[in-house]
């Protein structure tokens, strides 16, 4: 189906929107010398009829690609034809707000299938919302602090009005697209990278950290979402202090998913293949005590370099100094920042002795040696450092803050399992950098067509029928409800003998035996 070349329409689109434009000159005219008006009040007026001046030009210029003669009949999937049976419109919310569309509409005989080509073409699915709204709204849903919120700042932004709840659903189906994107594989071993794990190219020193964030889910209480962050580092001497050495990340992307850990760990897999896993010269994990991290350090990267976060190593010392010698002795940071000197020089062996010399201080003390000597092969903070890498693992803290944290955990806020999930997910792609990429995965909404609809809409008005079905639903939910009043016998009446001449009209809803044929008839 092409459009049409003619010069009619395209000059009949043209001498609409001059006659328009010309009439919204002379009436913004006309309401601007009537009395005064502030900057702002001249903004707010001229956008608002400008808004409405563009949704009448996207119509129009939609109208275009209609045909001015529309083909007898096109291709099915079916294999066979479907034939012409008239325009009809569709209605999509967009940026510029509720459009109506005329287009043409085909039904196959032979299967029963609709449809409307012009749909195809403009990518856009009758009685939803355009690919570029829906962009914005997921765009808002994720980084606004609520769905209300995110509705509330698109009014304001583009004047066009749209529920929470759609800005929920669009926020929603874009995550849990991508999240199917990023499924993992059910193997057992590191799969070759598939076409659409191709490396972004080669990283000399790949970081590969993760952590955890709890967010309070329905049903299931507080659960943990998992964050994984692949990422690489500049370093340059600082300049204040030239002694030390200043590691900035850079090109940092993120996974997140509400799984376990064995899952988990190969999504995150997956995107450090895509990040060059595979053809960097080092690998680092970093990562806090748990243990589920060094599990999936060691099934999907068993040679890299592995760091025991130095905050958390740091944690112990204070904790177990507190026991020591309590809060408020001055010898309490005296022999903290001791130990402290020791792990920084790698002499973690020489604070495992001190530590024993406290064993009978408290938990705390037990605590710290048990923490130190489960991740001591993990602590060599002097060579890591003579090496230039990075010892603390607050890059994936931090994003457990953004893609979590500052979306997930407003107050009072309780979330469904998949909701959650999916706004994180979008958040991810989004701090990732890859938006557009995200973008380009949705498909195009469609909808389905069948005999049923297109049969009946072949017969008669339309707007009849569904006046018909109306009254009709009205006077049963009318006659079902004791105690309630009940319809006029006049009404009743019309309402049977509409149905009755529908099913007279439409084969398809006529009774299958000749038997209950009759007895409609009578």
């Amino acid at each position: 189906m092409n459009p049409t070349t003619d010069v009619t329409p395209t000059e009949n689109l043209v001498t609409i929107m001059t006659e328009r434009m010309a009439t919204l000159t002379r009436t913004l005219s006309i309401w601007m010398q009537e009395q005064p008006h502030t900057l702002a009040e001249v903004e707010q007026h001229v956008v608002r009829l400008f808004k409405e001046l563009g949704a009448t030009l996207v119509a129009g210029l939609c109208s275009l690609a209609v045909p001015a003669d529309p083909a007898p009949s096109v291709a099915c999937s079916c294999g066979q034809e479907a034939a012409y049976q008239r325009q009809r419109p569709a209605q999509v919310t967009t940026l510029l707000g509720p459009l109506s569309i005329w287009r043409s509409y085909y039904l196959c005989a032979g299967c029963g299938h609709g449809q409307h080509p012009l749909d195809a073409q403009l990518q856009f699915c009758a009685g939803s919302r355009s690919a570029a709204l829906d962009e914005l709204l997921a765009l808002l849903g994720a980084t606004q602090d609520s769905f209300v919120q995110a509705a509330q700042v698109l009014e304001r932004l583009t004047l066009v009005h749209v529920s929470a709840t759609s800005v929920r659903d669009a926020t929603e189906q874009l995550g849990r697209l991508l999240h199917a994107h990023q499924a993992p594989p059910h193997v057992e071993q590191p799969p070759t990278p598939a076409p659409r794990l191709r490396s972004t190219g080669s990283a000399s020193r790949l970081y590969i950290t993760m952590d955890g964030v709890l967010a309070h889910l329905h049903e299931r209480g507080w659960s943990e979402i998992k964050v994984g962050c692949c990422y690489q580092t500049r370093s340059r001497v600082d300049r204040t202090r030239p002694e030390q050495l200043d590691i900035r990340a850079h090109s940092a992307s993120y996974v997140t998913a509400l799984e376990q850990a064995q899952t988990f760990g190969w999504r995150l897999w997956e995107e450090a293949v895509r990040r060059g896993v595979l053809s960097s010269d080092e690998v680092v994990v970093l990562g806090d005590g748990a243990h589920w991290i060094w599990n999936i350090a060691l099934t999907h990267f068993p040679r890299a370099v592995q760091i025991l976060d130095w905050y958390h190593a740091s944690e112990y010392v204070w904790n177990a100094a507190s026991a020591i010698w309590g809060e408020a002795s001055e010898k309490r940071a005296r022999w903290a920042h001791a130990q402290l000197d020791k792990l920084w020089e790698s002499k973690v062996e020489a604070v495992l002795v001190e530590l024993e010399q406290w064993r009978e201080s408290g938990e705390a003390v037990e605590a710290a040696l048990s923490y130190y000597r489960e991740h001591q092969g993990r602590m060599d903070y002097a060579l890591y450092r003579a090496r230039g890498m990075q010892i603390g693992s607050g890059n994936v803290e931090s994003a457990c803050k953004q893609l979590v944290s500052r979306r997930l955990k407003q107050a009072g806020m309780i979330w469904d399992a998949q909701g959650a999930e999916a706004v994180a997910v979008v958040r991810a792609w989004l701090l990732s950098e890859r938006w557009e990429e995200a973008l380009a995965l949705r498909g195009v909404r469609s909808r389905s067509y069948r005999r049923g609809q297109a049969v009946e809409e072949q017969d008669g008005s339309e707007g009849k029928r569904q006046a018909v079905a109306e009254v009709a639903r009205a006077a049963e939910t009318v006659h079902g409800q004791a105690g309630r009043q009940e319809m006029s016998a006049e009404v009743l009446a019309q309402v049977r003998a509409e149905l009755a001449e529908q099913r007279g009209k439409n084969a398809w809803r006529r009774a299958g035996s000749v038997k209950r044929q009759e007895q409609q008839a009578a």
